[in-house]
């Protein structure tokens, strides 16, 4: 996969989909930024990217993501993902449902995913050396480049969701303690289900990631 560097954007995400409506880029792809000024958090929050934070956007055919892996639940992949990279440096990192990186009880960055002609952009923001008031950072002996590469790597290797779930299953407990706003509402955890293809059930209704 083919990486563009950066120093500044206004958000990886916008500039990897723009391009490829422009078929300036074609996937798979990645762009990362140094600095990023108007980067898209969860449900349309801003995510303000200081140098020396992680601005990543990678695009993937739909068509080379394992077969197995519903199109729905993509976040929670490439957030597992970005755990297991982290674990291989050190991090004490977990997911909680469903796109979100956490250290203990603060979050640390995010993943955003989007769907393009049939490709899928998937948008990941870590606090590396800054971190804004009630966020936390994830110190870890790396550099930007090398983790990069390593996020790439993974994504090349096509990890089945059948793996990925397995792990997440287990991962998912942590998330009790929290609400999540989904399908229009704020949804307590702690008595949620977990289906086989990353969706919630909660009071009888079944809740997606829609990210």
């Amino acid at each position: 996969m083919e990486i563009y560097w950066f120093d500044e954007l206004e958000s990886t995400q916008l500039y990897l989909i723009e391009a490829l409506k422009q078929k300036r880029l074609k996937a798979p792809v990645a762009v990362v930024a140094r600095r990023q000024y108007g980067g898209i958090g969860s449900r349309g929050s801003r995510w303000i990217g200081h140098e020396g934070n992680l601005h990543l956007s990678l695009a993937l055919p739909v068509d080379v993501l394992p077969s197995d892996l519903p199109l729905a639940s993509v976040a929670i992949y490439a957030a597992m993902g970005v755990k297991e990279i982290l674990a291989r440096y050190h991090a004490n990192c977990w997911v909680k449902w469903p796109n979100d990186i956490y250290q203990d009880d603060k979050k640390v960055g995010g993943i955003i995913i989007n769907l393009f002609d049939n490709t899928i952009v998937a948008g990941i923001g870590l606090n590396l050396a800054y971190a804004p008031e009630n966020f936390d950072r994830v110190d870890i002996p790396v550099s930007i480049e090398l983790l990069v590469d390593s996020l790439v790597t993974w994504w090349g290797e096509r990890h089945s969701w059948k793996e990925i779930f397995s792990s997440f299953s287990v991962e998912f407990e942590k998330s009790r303690r929290f609400s999540v706003h989904c399908d229009g509402g704020i949804h307590l955890l702690k008595d949620a289900s977990l289906n086989e293809d990353g969706s919630l059930t909660i009071s009888g209704k079944r809740v997606t990631s829609g990210r």
